[in-house]
Formats: structure tokens, sequence, C-alpha cells
């Protein structure tokens, strides 16, 4: 019986992976898509630009008029740059966004897969009676008593006394 329900939890953890990989991955696709086309914007404004610039130093009547129309273009261009950035960065955020819910999804559903296991597994923590107090996770090792705060434990799962402790080592 547990093998079956293994194959079943292992087909439920393999669809929820593909599809978790695939949700992440179209919002990264979806993300460089963005950057492409902004990309193109980009390119397509300046080659414009450029044409402009040069039918201007063509038309202009002296070195001066040259010099003078390039340093004008020097803040714009400082002003384009910093907005193709927070472009950038707007479109980073919002894909990171993206995949933080992806996985957010992906993780409820390993979550759930982990509650189901739980469920059916032999010899988890809602079978074990009259043994103690057990964690959530099954771990072989006793919960923490909170009766006691600050109690040592060791490998063992003994309570370790603060006057076994060396005073040397104060």
């Amino acid at each position: 019986m547990y093998l079956d329900t293994a194959d079943q939890l292992s087909s439920r953890r393999r669809d929820a992976a593909v599809n978790a990989a695939f949700d992440c991955n179209a919002e990264v696709f979806d993300g460089i898509t963005k950057v492409v086309e902004l990309n193109i914007q980009t390119v397509k404004t300046s080659l414009s630009e450029q044409q402009a610039m040069a039918d201007a130093a063509l038309s202009a009547q002296s070195l001066s008029a040259v010099i003078d129309l390039q340093s004008r273009q020097f803040p714009a261009a400082v002003k384009k740059t910093f907005a193709y950035w927070r472009h950038v960065e707007d479109i980073a955020v919002q894909t990171g966004i993206g995949l933080f819910t992806a996985m957010q999804t992906h993780v409820g559903s390993v979550l759930t897969t982990f509650a189901d296991m739980a469920d059916v597994a032999p010899g988890t923590a809602a079978t074990q009676e009259g043994l103690g107090k057990w964690s959530v996770f099954v771990t072989g090792q006793p919960a923490v008593d909170p009766a006691q705060p600050g109690g040592i434990v060791d490998s063992s799962g003994n309570a370790v006394s603060s006057a076994e402790v060396r005073g040397d080592l104060h």
C-alpha cells in the first residue's frame, strides 16, 4: 500500500515541479520580452534623434554652433539613460514579483504534498500514541518541553543540566 501511495505522491510532486518550472519560465520569458521591446524602442528613438542631430549639424553655419548643439544634447542624453535604466528596473521588479508568486504557489503545493505524505505514511506522529511528545516532523527525537524553557538536550535526547557544566569553562 505504501508503494502505491509513494508513486501517486511522486507523480503529484513531478506534476507540481513541471508546473512550477513552466510558470517560472513564462515569467522570465515575459521579462525578457519586455526588455527586448524596450531595447527596440530605444534603438528606434536613438536612430531618429541621431538623424535629426546630423541634419542640424549639417545645416549649422559655424563650428561653434555644432559644438553648442552637442553640448545641449548631453543633459538630455543623461536623462534618457536614467529613464532607460528605470524602465529596466521596473521590468526586473515585475519579473521578480512574478517569479516569487510562481514559487509561492509551488511551495504551497509542496507543503500540501508533504501534508498528504504525513497522513498516509506509516509511523507518523498522528499514529504514535502513548510514546510521549513528538515533534511535528518525525525525527525520532522528542520535542522540546515548553515547561522547561532553555533546557539543553544532547544528541540522544537526554536533558543536560547546568550543574553538569564544568566550572573552569566560565
